[in-house]
C-alpha cells in the first residue's frame, strides 16, 4: 500500500507541504514589504484561510465530477500559478489575490488527495494510509519555514515564491505520470453547487451531528493548542526562543507519532484514536493553564503534542471512510468545510474569552469543548468497517 502510494501520493504531498508552509512566513513581511499596515497585513494573510474555506465545497463538487485526479491537477497547477503571481506583486492587494488563491489551491489538492485515497484504499488499511499523510504534512510544514526563511534571507520573499511555484511543478509532474486513472463520481441526481451543502446536510444529518460535531471539536480543541500556549508562555515571561523551544518539542513529538495513529485507526478502530487524541489534548491543555515554569509548559505541550500525534489525520479519515460513494467528492468537501470553520472559529471563542475573563479561562473552554467532544463520540457510530479485499489505489471495488 505505501509503495504504490509512495510516487503518486506521499511524495507530491511531502512537495505541497512544504509549499504550504513556505508561504506562511513571506505572506505577511512581503505585506509589510509592500507598505501595507498591521492591520491590512493581517487581511493579507486571512485570505489565505479565507480560500481555503471557500473552495471547500467547490472542490468536492470537482472531485465528483471532474475527477480526483483532475482536482489533484488543479490544486498543484494554482499553487503554482499563484505562486508566480506573488512574485510579482507590486501591491498588497496583489499579494491578497495571490493568497486567496493559494488557500483555495490546498483545498483543491486535499480533497482531491483524499478522494483519491477514499476510492482505492480498502478501510482496514485506510487509517495508516492517511495518517501518513498527516505526519508527511507535518513533516512539510516544518521544513517549508526554515526553507523560506533561509531563500528570503539571501535572495528575498519573491524567491521564496518563485521556488513554492517551481515545486509545485515537480508535484503537477508527479501526479500526471504516477496517478492511473480518473475516478469520477456516480449519482443519479447532482444538485447544483448552490444546493450542494443544504443537499449533503440533510442527506446525512445524523453523521454531521454525530460524527461531524466530535471532529468539529476536536478541530476546535487543536487550535487551542497552537493559540494559547505560546501566548501563556509569553505572560509567563519566558523570550520567544524559550516559547519556540516549547512549540518545536510539542511539534515534534506531534510528528513522529503518525505511525501510531495510523495502527490505532486500522487495528482499534477510529473512535478509540480519536478518544485518545481528544483525552490527552484536553488534559494537556488543562495542564497549562496550571503551570508557572518552563519546564510545566513543557510537560503540558509535550502532552498535547502526543495527543495531536495519536490523532494525525483521523478527521480526513472518519471523511473518507463516512462519504457515500455515490457523492464523496460534495460530501468530502461539506466535511472539510465543516472543519474548516472549528479553525476560525476555535481562535475567535478563545481570544473573546481571554479578553472577557483571563486567559486561563481560554484554556478551560478549550477543555469543556473536548470533554463534550468526547460526549458526542459516545454517540458516534464506529465508521470503521472491516474489508479483507486490498485494492491497488485507483481501483474501484466490485
Amino acid at each position: 500500500m505505501y509503495r504504490s502510494l509512495a510516487a503518486s501520493v506521499y511524495l507530491p504531498s511531502f512537495l505541497m507541504s512544504v509549499c504550504q508552509g513556505s508561504v506562511l512566513l513571506p505572506l505577511p513581511l512581503f505585506a509589510l514589504e509592500l507598505g501595507s499596515s498591521a492591520a491590512i497585513t493581517a487581511l493579507v494573510f486571512a485570505m489565505r484561510g479565507l480560500g481555503n474555506m471557500i473552495l471547500d465545497v467547490p472542490a468536492g463538487v470537482a472531485a465528483s465530477r471532474l475527477g480526483d485526479k483532475a482536482t489533484m491537477l488543479i490544486g498543484v497547477t494554482l499553487m503554482a500559478c499563484a505562486s508566480l503571481f506573488a512574485a510579482a506583486a507590486d501591491s498588497p492587494a496583489m499579494l491578497a489575490v495571490a493568497a486567496f488563491v493559494l488557500g483555495g489551491s490546498m483545498s483543491a489538492w486535499l480533497i482531491g488527495r483524499l478522494t483519491h485515497i477514499s476510492e482505492g484504499v480498502a478501510p482496514s488499511q485506510r487509517g495508516r494510509a492517511i495518517a501518513a499523510l498527516g505526519g508527511i504534512q507535518r513533516i512539510g510544514n516544518l521544513v517549508g519555514p526554515v526553507g523560506a526563511g533561509l531563500i528570503a534571507t539571501g535572495a528575498g520573499f519573491q524567491a521564496v515564491f518563485i521556488v513554492v511555484a517551481v515545486l509545485a511543478g515537480v508535484s503537477l509532474l508527479l501526479v500526471i505520470r504516477g496517478v492511473k486513472g480518473n475516478q469520477r463520481g456516480h449519482h443519479a441526481e447532482s444538485p447544483s453547487l448552490i444546493r450542494v451543502i443544504p443537499h449533503i446536510v440533510s442527506a446525512h444529518h445524523r453523521v454531521f451531528a454525530t460524527a461531524g460535531l466530535a471532529m468539529l471539536l476536536l478541530t476546535i480543541l487543536r487550535s487551542a493548542r497552537t493559540l494559547l500556549i505560546p501566548l501563556w508562555g509569553e505572560a509567563m515571561g519566558l523570550s520567544v526562543a524559550n516559547i519556540g523551544f516549547v512549540m518545536g518539542a510539542a511539534a515534534a513529538a506531534d510528528t513522529l507519532l503518525f505511525p501510531a495513529a495510523g495502527y490505532l485507526m486500522d487495528t482499534h478502530g477510529r473512535k478509540y484514536s480519536a478518544f485518545c487524541c481528544m483525552v490527552l489534548l484536553a488534559v494537556g491543555l488543562l495542564a497549562a493553564s496550571f503551570t508557572t515554569s518552563m519546564t510545566g509548559l513543557l510537560i503540558a505541550a509535550l502532552i498535547t503534542g502526543l495527543g495531536n500525534g495519536l490523532g494525525s489525520g483521523i478527521n480526513a479519515t472518519f471523511g473518507a471512510d463516512l462519504a457515500p460513494e455515490g457523492e464523496r467528492g460534495e460530501f468530502l468537501g461539506v466535511w472539510r468545510l465543516m472543519g474548516d470553520s472549528g479553525s476560525l472559529a476555535g481562535p475567535m471563542l478563545f481570544g473573546a474569552a481571554a479578553s472577557a475573563f483571563t486567559l486561563a479561562s481560554a484554556f478551560h473552554f478549550a477543555v469543556a469543548a473536548g470533554l463534550l467532544g468526547v460526549v458526542v463520540l459516545a454517540f458516534t457510530d464506529e465508521p470503521l468497517r472491516r474489508d479483507p479485499i486490498s485494492r491497488t489505489p485507483g481501483q474501484r471495488p466490485e
